[in-house]
């Protein structure tokens, strides 16, 4: 079993009695992480799959009907309710559940959708949970390098030398992650009739199941259409006018699609820096999938590759912290472009520019760069062996160092 930096984050004493809410795309670990946890204190018995009827007629039957499974004990139990979000009103379940016995239970939810697609209904369960995220497979995890048992860097400087200091090379480990994704079984598997025959199976069990399940849109296939056209779109500004032409829908329903996309992990939006935040969700954003093997093109699946590496960087980072970091793109009034922004607290920290080979960074980064305070400017190379300072704060990394 592949351990996951996530488990000592989500796990931790530091959380109290609050429940650990788990989300992420489906077939990520979620369901795994909990019962390794359930495993590690031995309560193995204390897991509830909620898509199954017998668990749902015993709450039906009584609504604590999970204490009588294990005799009571001097310890808290470890608990987990998984995919609880698709019974209706289930946050008024988890409510009563939580009240009635938090004393002597901590709780795991977990869920392969967004736990906030329902939040007007039912009723309130703040102050009783945290949320963490759980995505695909990351470089750091194959290489067992446990980077958020040391501090979190508190400057990108600082961040920067780490990776170049370090020994840690992962070329093999990136060529199979573009490969077959980062998504566990896949990535274990390493067959490519198997991965291709998952992939597909994928699309229609999140689809059909899920956002047929958890949402009122009926014609699904739309759906699909949708999903298929943004491999080829990734990197680029997203044109929702040019979509609903294509697919001959209305923009608002685009909209309200990749939206959905979004809530059910199968794809996530990064829009455009600005100072003014307000102006730059008005700009195109660009779109990039979980599963970056969905991307024929090499350059296209390396840079959407690195968008889902930095996601869940950030995502660990402030699930660990609760320090606030945001991802974004710049584009200038030239309409040139530099891949990534990293923000810590909305101010610009660290820049990131991804090429498939390595190359000398271009003017435009620098005055880029120049332009939001001179912070640090890396550009990121799949190509291996490349460690490098090109002119003061500016760096070429090889992806294989700078992201285990």
């Amino acid at each position: 079993m592949i351990n996951r930096a996530l488990y000592t984050i989500a796990f931790s004493k530091e959380w109290g009695r609050q429940m650990r809410f788990i989300t992420g795309p489906r077939q990520s670990g979620k369901t795994t992480l909990a019962k390794a946890k359930l495993k590690q204190e031995k309560n193995e018995d204390l897991y509830y799959l909620w898509d199954l009827r017998s668990v749902r007629n015993r709450y039906k039957k009584n609504e604590l009907f999970f204490t009588g499974d294990m005799l009571p004990s001097s310890r808290k139990l470890w608990i987990c309710f998984d995919e609880i979000h698709k019974m209706p009103k289930w946050k008024n379940i988890v409510k009563g559940i939580y009240d009635a016995s938090f004393e002597r239970y901590h709780f795991i939810i977990t869920g392969s959708a967004k736990f906030d697609i329902s939040r007007r209904a039912g009723d309130s369960l703040s102050g009783r949970y945290f949320t963490f995220h759980l995505f695909p497979l990351c470089l750091s995890e194959l290489t067992n390098k446990r980077f958020l048992c040391s501090p979190l860097p508190q400057t990108a400087d600082e961040f920067i030398k780490r990776k170049m200091d370090s020994a840690v090379k992962a070329e093999d480990e990136l060529s199979l992650l573009l490969e077959y994704s980062g998504f566990p079984e896949p990535f274990t598997r390493q067959s490519k009739k198997f991965h291709a025959k998952w992939a597909q199976d994928y699309l229609d069990t999140v689809i059909k199941e899920d956002i047929g399940a958890l949402t009122r849109i009926i014609d699904k296939e739309y759906l699909y259409d949708l999903y298929k056209l943004l491999p080829e779109m990734v990197g680029s500004p997203v044109s929702v006018s040019s979509l609903a032409s294509h697919l001959e829908l209305s923009s608002p329903t685009i909209k309200s699609y990749l939206k959905r996309l979004e809530d059910f992990y199968l794809s996530f939006r990064i829009y455009p820096y600005s100072k003014n935040i307000k102006r730059s969700l008005l700009k195109a954003p660009k779109c990039y999938l979980y599963d970056w093997t969905r991307a024929r093109d090499p350059g296209k699946r390396f840079e959407n590759y690195v968008a889902v590496e930095l996601k869940t960087l950030l995502s660990l980072w402030m699930d660990s912290s609760g320090e606030k970091y945001s991802l974004f793109y710049i584009r200038n009034k030239q309409k040139q472009e530099t891949d990534f922004l990293i923000t810590q607290n909305e101010k610009p920290w660290l820049l990131i520019e991804v090429k498939y080979s390595d190359c000398y960074i271009s003017k435009q980064h620098f005055e880029t760069q120049e332009a939001i305070g001179n912070i640090p400017l890396v550009q990121l190379c799949q190509e291996n062996n490349v460690c490098m300072l090109q002119k003061e704060n500016a760096y070429r990394i090889s992806a294989s160092r700078f992201l285990p």
